[in-house]
């Protein structure tokens, strides 16, 4: 929140402190003192023949005690020095001059001033107390309206409608509330909400405001140059806003008017906060209920589509095997591309039904002694189909210890891992599988020689389904995701790079929880 005092009064001048609705002039008060004395040493002509001089002087002690209710401390003092001065002049002998022949007379006329002085401060003290209190309940109250209509609004147009309708009230100035957009730019119009209509120096103030977090225009020290004041709108975080006040006095706000200002602010920043986190909290609950909806039709299509597929590749394999009439070419070809698609559209469904298990936190892995070398045997025996137009070659060091894994999972990401290079990759490329201890690691390898991946992919490369911009038609991006998802489980870890002579590294690290010696094939 910016410092009150960057906000002056008239001509740069620091306003005195002041009620938040206007006081009478001191000059008016002075007067009055003066007018009350005179009243008092004509009562005294009239009652002094009755009750003597001594009595007198309690008339004039009665009128100075009663003018310190009313008025200030300088009025009062010289309502008491007047009084002390027109009771020696007119009423104490000898009467017209100022002589005191009696001991007692003196003593009196001390006695007297002292009295009034005291009387005077202690009334006077007593009026300002309770000026204070006044304004403090005048400020308190004025908040917790606010407070509350902030409160009972339900978005931020009533919410800016009801801060901008108490800030005019309030402080009788007219008020222009403006938000940033969606870039985080101060809009070039205030909300309709406030009666001040800005021109574009306005703006440019404003603009100000909102770049530096600090009170800006008239009545300020920075950019005096337009009518209005402009302060920020801000928490203790971040600047939310700018306020715009075109006040009707002149001298602009009091000191009073600047601090409840200054909560003002605070409050209406604190409410536009809250109904800002309240939005995003909808959003994303909405959010979050639109994934959850689309991660079980997803788990129910898949478990849906899995029976038909089991049925075309039993009717197709069933189809192929037949011996009593021989199959052309042609319908050979076909049915292959029927088991091709097929298998295509299985593993598809696959990778949907896994990914669900795995965002859904249902994938256990069953640690368990393994033999690398099997592990990778099996793999690529699985994807014989996929690599058997590539050159494969194997890099296994000769020392491979057992290792503690998820035989199935690291399996079935290997498997993906395979079918995405042989899916990406032309024919009669290079695909080198590689497995070997690195430090408290497992690492397993896969290095292609195709085209690479595009650097702008390779930060997004694992993202659910994300394809890149060259990538071919056939798939989801859900492979390398699910890919992902099982080494997490198993606590390791997958990166991808692309090697300097061409084509991509995939690196799988899976902990060495567990090793025994060297195992001997």
């Amino acid at each position: 929140m910016p410092s009150t005092s960057e906000i002056v009064g008239c001509n740069g001048a620091p306003v005195s402190k002041r009620n938040l609705f206007a006081p009478g002039s001191i000059a008016s008060q002075y007067a009055i003192a003066v007018a009350v004395v005179a009243i008092a040493t004509v009562g005294g002509f009239i009652f002094n023949p009755i009750i003597g001089p001594h009595s007198t002087a309690f008339i004039f002690l009665l009128f100075v005690v009663a003018l310190a209710l009313f008025l200030g401390r300088g009025p009062t003092l010289l309502a008491a020095t007047l009084s002390a001065i027109s009771w020696d002049y007119f009423f104490l002998p000898p009467v017209f001059a100022f002589r005191i022949t009696h001991l007692e007379d003196a003593i009196l006329l001390a006695m007297y001033f002292v009295v009034s002085v005291v009387l005077g401060q202690l009334t006077t003290r007593i009026r300002r107390q309770e000026a204070i209190e006044r304004r403090r309940e005048e400020r308190a109250t004025a908040l917790f309206l606010l407070t509350q209509d902030l409160t009972e609004s339900k978005n931020i147009d009533a919410m800016i409608e009801n801060a901008a309708s108490h800030i005019e009230k309030t402080f009788d100035a007219k008020a222009a509330v403006l938000l940033p957009d969606r870039t985080q730019r101060l809009k070039r119009y205030p909300y309709p909400a406030g009666a001040f209509t800005i021109d574009d120096r306005d703006r440019q103030v404003a603009a100000h405001v909102f770049a530096h977090g600090k009170p800006a225009g008239n009545f300020t020290l920075n950019m005096p140059v337009t009518a209005a004041m402009f302060v920020p709108l801000a928490t203790s975080n971040e600047t939310l806003g700018v306020i715009g006040l075109k006040f009707s006095d002149s001298c602009g706000p009091s000191d009073n008017e600047k601090e409840l200002l200054e909560d003002f602010n605070q409050q209406i920043a604190m409410s536009l906060a809250r109904l800002r986190l309240r939005e995003v909290s909808e959003k994303s609950k909405l959010l979050s209920e639109s994934e959850r909806l689309s991660k079980t039709l997803l788990n129910s299509v898949s478990h849906e589509i899995r029976t038909p597929i089991a049925a075309i590749k039993s009717a197709v394999t069933n189809l192929a095997d037949i011996k009593e009439a021989p199959l052309s070419a042609s319908q050979k070809e076909m049915i292959g591309e029927i088991q091709e698609a097929t298998e295509r559209l299985d593993r598809v469904v696959g990778n949907v039904l896994e990914i669900t298990r795995l965002e859904a936190g249902r994938v256990k892995p069953k640690i368990n002694l393994c033999d690398v070398r099997d592990l990778i045997q099996v793999v690529l025996k699985d994807v014989k189909n996929e690599l058997s137009a590539r050159k494969l070659t194997l890099a296994l060091a000769p020392d491979l210890p057992l290792v503690q894994l998820d035989f199935v999972l690291t399996q079935q990401a290997l498997h993906n891992l395979l079918s995405n290079v042989g899916f990406h990759t032309p024919a009669g490329t290079s695909v080198n599988v590689g497995a070997r201890v690195d430090g408290p690691w497992l690492l397993l390898t896969v290095a292609d020689s195709g085209p690479g991946i595009p650097p702008e992919s390779i930060a997004r490369i694992f993202d659910k389904f994300y394809r890149g911009p060259s990538a071919l038609a056939g798939g989801i991006g859900l492979g390398l995701s699910v890919t992902e998802g099982l080494i997490l489980a198993q606590n390791g870890n997958i990166q991808v790079e692309n090697r300097p002579e061409g084509g991509a590294l995939f690196s799988i690290r899976l902990p060495l929880t567990r090793s025994v010696a060297a195992h001997k094939p």
